[in-house]
């Protein structure tokens, strides 16, 4: 690595991108999001189960008789949660929704004698109108906080390719959910601001290295490309390093953990490979890219950063 030329190279990384990101918007047309009961609502279904139980029990209840996408939650005063709150699509057939029923309790009651259904009631999409809204609020308004904050400490084009490389990471995430057809729902949010705050650090590491050499550096011997790739050198091994203690722990939690936790767990491992890509691979050409234009560049004839050879 110590002789590559990550921004002359940097057209075949955002390549790479973009072709992942085509394949998503492929599948998004073919199959559309496959959106969780946050989004579409549903039936709410109260479980007593007389005992301690296991999320996976009731899982394979409902998975034997032919329903699949549930939330399940725990409740109780006790210790011991002994109540289960059931969320699943609602069936339009009244019918076929009480036969349903009936026989997932007969499944349970293998296990759980006095497993019961105390109460059903049909819900709306509670996620689908305010949490979206204000899921984008939070992500627009961290953009614009962070374009103002990396602005303000090093300069606008740095900022304007940070949130590039944001989006970039937003894009992979959701192309992963519509080529795999993973359902989206409330946790997916949470992930998707959980990467855009440890993206963002990474690439504010690589920034603020660049910085250093620009200034230290004689301008004749190191023009802006030729600091930004020594920069992504001397940062790719703290960078990786990073990225992969987390990913380490985030991949035994979706190993280990209950579905909840994997719904969780398997964004962010996504998020943080895609993360640690465009802090080194996308954020720093582009920068490089924007600081080569004639508009800027007579902006920059000027500058002082650089020590004189």
């Amino acid at each position: 690595m110590k002789k590559f030329e990550f921004i002359a190279k940097s057209k075949y990384f955002i390549a790479g991108s973009v072709l992942i990101i085509l394949l998503g918007l492929m599948m998004v047309f073919v199959h559309g999001f496959n959106m969780g009961l946050d989004f579409t609502g549903g039936s709410l279904i109260t479980l007593e189960m007389g005992k301690e139980f296991k999320e996976s029990d009731i899982r394979d209840a409902f998975a034997k008789n032919g329903v699949d996408d549930i939330q399940v939650t725990t409740s109780g005063q006790d210790e011991e949660k002994t109540v289960a709150l059931v969320r699943m699509q609602t069936i339009e057939d009244g019918n076929e929704e009480t036969d349903l029923r009936i026989a997932v309790i007969n499944t349970l009651k293998e296990e759980y004698p006095s497993a019961s259904m105390s109460s059903v009631e049909r819900v709306g999409g509670v996620a689908s109108g305010e949490m979206i809204q204000n899921a984008l609020l939070a992500a627009a308004v961290a953009c614009v906080l962070m374009l103002i904050y990396i602005t303000f400490r090093f300069e606008l084009l740095s900022g304007i390719a940070a949130i590039v490389a944001l989006l970039h990471d937003l894009f992979i995430m959701l192309a992963f959910m519509a080529i795999f057809n993973l359902t989206i729902n409330s946790t997916f949010v949470a992930a998707v601001l959980t990467i855009f705050g440890y993206s963002i650090n990474d690439t504010i590491v690589v920034f603020d290295r660049i910085r250093e050499n620009r200034n230290r550096l004689s301008r004749k011997e190191f023009p802006f490309e030729a600091a930004a790739n020594r920069s992504i050198r001397e940062t790719m091994a703290r960078s990786i390093n990073t990225s992969l203690t987390t990913l380490i722990m985030i991949s035994v939690l979706y190993i280990l953990g209950v579905a909840s936790i994997k719904e969780f767990s398997l964004p962010i491992i996504v998020g943080l490979i895609s993360g640690a890509y465009s802090s080194i691979f996308i954020a720093t050409p582009i920068w490089s890219a924007l600081y080569d234009k004639p508009f800027f560049k007579k902006r920059h004839r000027s500058e002082t950063n650089y020590r004189k050879a």
